[in-house]
């Protein structure tokens, strides 16, 4: 895959990203982000059912398709947008009451 391709790009931002939350993550905060994400994909397989769980192995290669790392991002998208609102990025706190 070109360096220079916006999908790429944007992965390896949200990556790096990722990383610097994770290594300020408590192991509570990673524990609420892990179980807030099986929730969701319990809610999509009530919603539209169990769908088999792909090889991803794939994914793991020094080379990957535009299909691969369109999906790169979008998983670490939904991990950021977890772990920042149970860390309180951006100035949400999950453990304030809503009014």
């Amino acid at each position: 895959m070109d360096k220079r391709n916006p999908t790429f790009l944007e992965f390896k931002a949200y990556w790096q990203l990722s990383e610097e939350l994770i290594a300020d993550a408590t192991k509570e905060d990673l524990a609420e982000t892990a179980r807030i994400l099986a929730m969701q994909a319990a809610h999509y397989a009530r919603k539209f059912g169990e769908l088999p769980i792909p090889d991803m192995t794939h994914l793991l290669a020094d080379t990957a398709d535009e299909g691969s790392v369109a999906l790169l991002r979008d998983g670490t998208v939904a991990l950021l947008g977890i772990l920042g609102t149970v860390k309180g990025v951006g100035g949400v706190d999950i453990d304030e009451p809503m009014h």
